[in-house]
């Protein structure tokens, strides 16, 4: 049996002006980047994965309608290398 992972990354501005001016918290010049990916869930059983992705998918849709698209995240299914459930 293999081990399932969920992993996430969102995205982030990041400040791209060679002087790093920041003015009240408005960069002078900036981009939208994605983070690296990052487990959310370890161990996840293979039957229950299709059920984990839709509760993590529907909780980034609220936060999208209730912040904008800055909350928006993306989510995927890892299989644990060399990970086992058999005992030994």
């Amino acid at each position: 049996m293999t081990r399932l992972m969920i992993e996430e990354r969102n995205r982030i501005e990041v400040n791209t002006d060679p002087q790093r001016r920041c003015y009240n918290g408005c960069h002078f010049s900036s981009e939208v980047v994605w983070t690296s990916w990052d487990w959310i869930e370890w161990d996840v059983p293979a039957d229950k994965i299709q059920e984990r992705l839709t509760f993590w998918r529907e909780l980034n849709d609220y936060a999208i309608s209730q912040r904008g698209e800055s909350a928006r995240a993306e989510y995927r299914v890892v299989e644990v290398e060399g990970a086992t459930n058999e005992p030994g």
